[in-house]
């Protein structure tokens, strides 16, 4: 087979993903990518579970699958958690079957390996962008420390018996899966593609890793007049404002509650200075929103892109003391609009926050260096304006969709002129034609391991036939 021709000026880009709108930081990167690709001329199709016609039986045994596995969670993380299922087949939608590039992004509970296996086997180019960990683990959207990803993830400390085996067995399916074909990862940080390389999913020969940033429109994402918009979310005029915000600040992984005891400490070291007058203001939005006795506290509850805007506009820091991350949308949002950032020192915040220039970062769980930095911002608001003039021009150095947007075009030029010759016997656009023949999305593909969850203490052999007769009969009817 000979390599396919470089995409034209105005290439189609088809984005694979359970979600898009605003369902999540994932689905709002996406579609940030997506706004930027078009921008730049490209023609972007999507490819969502949501769009997707659910059988019956299929959406009974999921919610009963993520009921159990919810059920099992052990008190380690309440980070999502899911099992390699459904795995829908997408290989034969028209617009995956037709593109220049297929770009993977966030697809829990919608993709799995061998639906990514067919997509790569039907001969269209494939770059998969990781938003978090759970590509590469056995369920686990971030580990929590754990270091079972890069050997089997055997024994999940997230998961109590008897499901603690599953994520071994989820990860093993995808490694003999994946394994040996041409695929491209991207991630966001520097972080990301670390854990990724360390991880026994990774292929050194057939597999590669970019990193490339997500990209934020700075048009929308600017500095705003600090007057207007405290004067419309009913906060004082004068005084130190921190934002604390997150889709879930309970999510423990996102430091809340140690974000509080910062706060806590900082109250304490002001108590009787006169000097720190009025006394500073805690904003919040997202759902269940901490408690911070004795502090005065703003909460928006759940906010838009404009009441993000909005409540970056009004304060002087945003505050996350975040334990695991990637490349958080909040801290980029924070900086375009010219807000520094005060962070803890993990995943990919340490590549986002400059120390000391754009922000400050501390130590994960280290409250008290949190509350001595808040403490000295507060009695010198000038330091946390100098920052958020620099985080302005980082963002406008680093952050720029149109340059992400340049980048994904980019890439998909080199991966079709590299070609697909190299997948094997077989003729890649007769498989693509064959699979649209016979559907263009299916959730038609049951694994082993999930059968065990939705059938406990039962043979296996029976509920995996029961459970395809199923849904193979739900796909006829549909098609």
């Amino acid at each position: 087979m000979t390599p396919r021709d470089s995409p034209a000026k105005n290439p189609r880009i088809t984005c694979v993903a359970t979600h898009a709108g605003q369902a999540g930081g994932a689905a709002i990167a996406m579609e940030r990518l997506a706004a930027g690709l078009r921008g730049a001329g490209a023609q972007v199709d999507m490819v969502t579970r949501a769009a997707s016609a659910w059988p019956p039986a299929v959406r009974h045994l999921d919610r009963r699958i993520r009921r159990r596995i919810r059920h099992s969670r052990t008190l380690l993380s309440n980070t999502l958690f899911t099992a390699d299922w459904p795995a829908w087949d997408v290989a034969g939608h028209p617009a995956v079957a037709n593109c220049d590039l297929v770009n993977i992004h966030w697809v829990a509970g919608f993709l799995g390996a061998e639906g990514l296996r067919r997509i790569i086997r039907s001969g269209r180019p494939v770059a998969w962008t990781l938003h978090d960990m759970r590509g590469f683990t056995g369920g686990c959207h971030y580990a929590a420390g754990c270091e079972g990803f890069t050997a089997g993830c055997t024994a999940c400390p997230q998961l109590a018996p008897p499901l603690a085996y599953l994520p071994a067995r989820s990860l093993s399916r995808a490694r003999r899966r994946l394994r040996g074909l041409p695929l491209t990862f991207v991630t966001p940080s520097r972080w990301l593609a670390g854990e990724l390389t360390r991880s026994s999913l990774f292929d050194p020969v057939s597999h590669d890793v970019r990193v490339i940033p997500n990209g934020i429109d700075l048009g929308r994402f600017a500095p705003g007049d600090r007057t207007q918009a405290r004067e419309r979310l009913g906060l004082p005029a004068d005084g130190f404002t921190i934002l604390l915000g997150s889709i879930s600040l309970e999510e423990r992984r996102k430091g809340g509650a140690v974000a509080v005891e910062a706060i806590r400490r900082m109250v304490a070291s002001l108590a009787g200075d006169r000097s720190a007058q009025p006394a500073p203001v805690v904003v919040t939005y997202g759902s269940g929103p901490p408690p911070i006795p004795g502090v005065a506290c703003r909460h928006l509850g759940t906010v838009t892109e404009q009441g993000v805007r909005e409540a970056l506009h009004a304060c002087d820091i945003h505050l996350t003391m975040a334990r695991e991350d990637n490349l958080p949308n909040t801290v980029m949002e924070a900086l375009a609009c010219g807000v520094p950032v005060l962070a803890a020192r993990a995943g990919g915040l340490p590549e986002m926050v400059d120390d000391g220039v754009t922000g400050w970062l501390v130590e994960v769980d280290d409250t008290e260096h949190a509350a001595a930095l808040l403490t000295e911002l507060v009695r010198d608001p000038s330091r946390a304006a100098l920052a958020g003039r620099q985080g302005r021009r980082q963002a406008e150095s680093e952050w720029d969709v149109a340059v992400q947007a340049s980048r994904y075009l980019d890439l998909a030029r080199e991966l079709n002129l590299r070609g697909t010759s190299h997948l094997g016997t077989g003729s890649t656009r007769s498989i693509a034609a064959k699979s649209a023949g016979i559907h263009a999305v299916s959730p038609a593909l049951i694994t082993p391991a999930v059968a065990v969850i939705a059938h406990p203490a039962q043979p296996l052999r029976g509920p995996l036939r029961r459970v395809r007769r199923l849904t193979s009969r739900s796909s006829k009817r549909a098609s």
